[in-house]
């Protein structure tokens, strides 16, 4: 009788560590102040094409492609015309197209926008590897459209706002990760609108059970690019081996979230998924599938590995390099990180600085989930548009490696 009722104690106790566990980890909905319809929208989509004029050709039939229309303006110039997939939206007009000719010729190329004004300076490239920018231009009035030179040939070229990084592009690059011994468990963890997959991989030593998570995620927003590669050059700094990782990976693993919206990026959206909604705000109530996916997921391997997340960091793109970050009324489980983190970073690559821009939690994006679900740090990464590659490799990996020097050293 004794050892029958100790068992069902013994039950009980489990029951109740599993309960508190589940009541800690389910998903929750949250209310902010700033409030964003994420339900569903119409979009509008590109007719994919090869247009023609005369010996000039321009293609859209691309992953990450965007034109909405190809014309003729005067007997050298074409115009290229950008719209974006629905409105109201975010400045971040992207652009995608290859062009080419029966036989070479130097014309002008007018870039010209449907609700917005010129950001991104156009890059070349003949093979999506090499990318050259474009640096002068003539401006209309206002700014809706700029106008360059571009000498053209019988050999397509890719004009875009950025380098051309789509969603097979992202799988290529997590292949030839797996090389390397500390990534596992490489999976997709759910499916887009469009039911794309949603790729998601770990690092670490693959001992998961009862270590401390930090989360990195990106390409939210379809052309932040340049945030993109700061999460490379974050994770293959992860990816060394040396005194500091073999030390890091036994508290700690790295769960990498690198393409939230890969219709988005396919599609070459200006800002928003396949249901014309900015994922980056639907943190709070999960309307999309996208965002319903990688919290679910997420959660659910917290759960059944027993760990505890301590770090999202969001891998972002806007006009100049910036970190935001929880003003000092917050009180997360890394208490003080993100100023010495910060402080670090901006030491190691001096002259360059990054501002550091502290605000409350007022709208439903992944920082704020990080610590309104969990009381975690979140820092959102943003890297300028024009950042040049070199600096914002340095920057990630220092990034990266002040990062696993603070949690393991610092009390």
């Amino acid at each position: 009788m004794k050892g029958y009722i100790f068992k069902i104690k013994i039950i009980l106790s489990l029951l109740i560590l599993s309960s508190c566990a589940g009541n800690y980890y389910v998903r929750q909905n949250f209310s902010y102040p700033k409030k964003v319809n994420t339900q569903d929208k119409k979009i509008t989509f590109q007719n994919k094409k090869v247009y023609q004029i005369g010996s000039i050709f321009a293609d859209n039939r691309f992953d990450g492609a965007r034109l909405n229309n190809f014309t003729q303006v005067n007997d050298s110039t074409y115009q290229a015309l950008i719209a974006p997939e629905n409105t109201p939206i975010n400045h971040s007009p992207w652009y995608a197209f290859k062009i080419w000719s029966n036989r070479p010729d130097s014309i002008y190329i007018q870039l010209k926008y449907v609700h917005a004004k010129h950001r991104y300076d156009p890059k070349i490239s003949r093979d999506r590897k090499n990318w050259k920018a474009v640096t002068k231009f003539i401006y209309n009035t206002d700014s809706t459209a700029v106008t360059f030179k571009l000498p053209v040939s019988t050999q397509p070229e890719w004009v875009a706002a950025q380098k051309i990084i789509n969603s097979a592009d992202t799988r290529k690059w997590i292949e030839s990760l797996k090389e390397n011994p500390l990534i596992y468990d490489a999976v997709s963890l759910g499916k887009s609108v469009l039911n794309k997959d949603i790729p998601f991989f770990k690092i670490g030593t693959g001992t998961t059970s009862d270590k401390k998570i930090i989360i990195l995620l990106s390409r939210q927003h379809p052309p932040e690019v340049t945030g993109f590669m700061a999460l490379q050059s974050f994770v293959n700094e992860l990816l060394q081996s040396n005194p500091l990782t073999r030390a890091f990976y036994k508290k700690y693993e790295v769960w990498v979230c690198p393409l939230i919206n890969p219709d988005g990026v396919d599609l070459g959206h200006w800002r928003h998924n396949a249901h014309g909604v900015d994922l980056n705000r639907d943190w709070a109530v999960y309307n999309q599938p996208e965002t319903r996916a990688v919290t679910g997921f997420l959660i659910n391997e917290l759960v059944k590995h027993r760990n505890k997340l301590i770090l999202g960091i969001d891998f972002h793109a806007t006009f100049k390099d910036v970190y935001y970050v929880f003003n000092d009324s917050f009180h997360t489980v890394l208490p003080d990180f993100n100023k010495y983190w910060t402080t670090a970073i901006d030491h190691a690559v001096y002259p360059f600085h990054t501002k550091i821009s502290p605000f409350g939690a007022t709208q439903a994006i992944s920082k704020n989930w990080f610590y309104k679900q969990f009381k975690a740090e979140g820092i959102t990464y943003e890297v300028g548009d024009k950042t040049p590659e070199k600096i914002i490799a340095k920057k990630a990996a220092i990034a990266a490696d002040n990062m696993m020097s603070l949690l393991i050293y610092k009390k």
